[in-house]
C-alpha cells in the first residue's frame, strides 16, 4: 500500500495525544515521530497474518481495525476493535515472536508504523510507557481470557446474543448495530451461515429487524435471556 510522511511536528503532536504515549518527554515523542511513517490500508485489507513476524508496532491514526484469531477449521474470531490513538502489534515485539493474530481494515484506516528498535528502546528508557503496555496487555489477556470462557461455556445463540448486547451498549445510536452478517460471524467465531440461520428465527420471532449491513434490536429483553442460557 502506498506510504506518506507528514511533517514530525505534526506526528509527534499526535503521538502526544494518544494515551501510551502521553506522558513521555518531548525529545522520546520527537524521536518516535522522526523513524514513523503513516500506511494506508484499504478496506477490508489484512495489516499482517496471524504467524508473520512482528517487527513493528503501530498506532491507529483513523479508521478502524479490527484483530481477528485464526480456528483451527479455518474461521476468524473477532478479539478487539481498535480506533483511532490505540496502539496494537506490540506483543509481538516484548516477546520476539511471531504475530498472535491479523489484523485487517474495517473501513479505510490509517496507521502510524514504528519500528521494533525505536519503539523497545523507549520501552526500556521509559517506565510510564512500559507501564501503559503492560496495563494494556493485561486487560487483552482478560478480555481473551471472557471471550475464551464464553466459546466453552455457551452455545452460538447465546454467544450472538451477548455480542449483539455488547455492541448495542456501545453504539451511538441505541438498537442500530452497523455491521455486516460476515462481521457478525466472526466476532461470534461462527460460520456465516449459521448467524444468518439465527438471525432470521430472532427477525421471525420479533426480537429484530436486519437490512444490508445492518441489525435493529427490538427486544433487548428476549435477548438478554437468550444470552444467559
Amino acid at each position: 500500500m502506498p506510504t506518506a510522511r507528514p511533517s514530525t511536528p505534526d506526528l509527534a503532536a499526535f503521538l502526544h495525544r494518544v494515551p501510551a504515549f502521553a506522558d513521555l518527554d518531548d525529545a522520546a515523542v520527537k524521536l518516535l515521530a522522526r523513524v514513523a511513517h503513516i500506511k494506508r490500508v484499504s478496506r477490508h485489507t489484512y495489516l499482517f497474518y496471524q504467524d508473520d513476524p512482528g517487527d513493528t508496532a503501530y498506532v491507529v491514526l483513523s479508521g478502524e481495525i479490527a484483530i481477528l484469531l485464526a480456528t483451527p477449521d479455518g474461521r476468524e474470531l473477532v478479539i478487539n476493535e481498535l480506533y483511532a490513538g490505540e496502539c496494537f502489534g506490540e506483543l509481538a515485539l516484548l516477546t520476539n515472536a511471531p504475530r498472535s493474530a491479523s489484523a485487517l481494515a474495517r473501513k479505510e484506516s490509517e496507521v502510524v508504523v514504528l519500528p521494533r528498535a525505536e519503539f523497545m528502546a523507549e520501552l526500556e528508557r521509559q517506565p510510564k510507557l512500559m507501564r501503559h503496555v503492560l496495563e494494556v496487555t493485561a486487560q487483552r489477556l482478560r478480555d481473551s481470557t471472557e471471550r475464551e470462557r464464553a466459546l466453552a461455556f455457551y452455545d452460538a445463540p447465546a454467544r450472538l446474543a451477548r455480542i449483539l448486547l455488547e455492541m448495542d451498549r456501545a453504539a451511538s445510536d441505541r438498537g442500530f448495530i452497523t455491521l455486516s452478517q460476515d462481521e457478525i460471524a466472526q466476532h461470534v467465531g461462527i460460520a456465516r451461515q449459521t448467524a444468518a440461520k439465527i438471525l432470521g428465527q430472532w427477525r421471525r420471532a420479533g426480537w429484530l429487524l436486519t437490512g444490508r449491513g445492518k441489525i435493529v434490536l427490538l427486544d433487548r429483553a428476549a435477548l438478554r435471556k437468550r444470552a444467559q442460557q
